[in-house]
C-alpha cells in the first residue's frame, strides 16, 4: 500500500485521472495525484505535475512515457559472495567487467556491501557478464528487496 508520505519530494503528479487514462490505477503519477487530492491535511503550496495538455495530446494513453508501475521490483541487496566461485585467475577480469555494469565503481562497492540496492537492469547486466564468460556460473546475492521504484 502506497502512503501520501512514500511520495519522494518533487516527484511528478498526474492529475488525468481514471476517465482519461486507462492505465491511471497501476501508475504511480495517478496515485500520487490522488492521494493528494484526497488528503484531509494542509494542501502544498506547489506541485510538480504532468502538462495535462501534454497528456490530451498523447495520441495512445496506454503507451504514456511517463507512465510509473506501482508494482514493487526485486532488487538484489549485497553481492559480497558474487565470485567465490570462479577460478582465481578468471575472477579479476569477470569483477572488472562486472564494475562496468554500474554507472560508477562507488556504486559497486556500495552494492557489494548492500549499502546500495542493485536493479534488475544491473542484475540482468552481471548475469550477462557470467554467461559471456562461459563458466556456467549464475550470480548469487546475498538477498532480494521488493521496492517501488518511483
Amino acid at each position: 500500500m502506497i502512503l501520501k508520505q512514500d511520495i519522494p519530494h518533487g516527484y511528478a503528479h498526474c492529475f488525468a485521472g481514471k476517465d482519461c487514462c486507462p492505465k491511471a490505477n497501476s501508475c504511480l503519477r495517478a496515485i500520487a495525484a490522488k492521494l493528494l487530492t484526497e488528503s484531509e491535511e494542509l494542501q502544498p503550496q506547489t506541485v510538480n505535475t504532468v502538462n495535462a495538455i501534454y497528456v490530451e495530446q498523447l495520441s495512445d494513453l496506454s503507451a504514456c512515457p511517463l507512465y510509473r508501475s506501482s508494482e514493487p521490483l526485486r532488487y538484489a541487496k549485497g553481492m559480497t559472495h558474487l565470485f567465490e566461485d570462479f577460478p582465481l585467475k578468471d575472477a579479476h577480469s569477470i569483477r572488472l567487467r562486472v564494475v562496468n555494469c554500474f554507472s560508477c565503481e562507488r556504486y559497486f562497492y556500495h552494492c557489494r556491501k548492500g549499502d546500495r540496492l542493485i536493479s534488475p537492469e544491473e542484475q540482468r547486466k552481471i548475469a550477462n557478464v557470467f554467461r559471456a564468460s562461459g563458466f556456467g556460473i549464475v550470480p548469487k546475492f546475498d538477498g532480494f528487496e521488493y521496492v517501488i521504484a518511483w
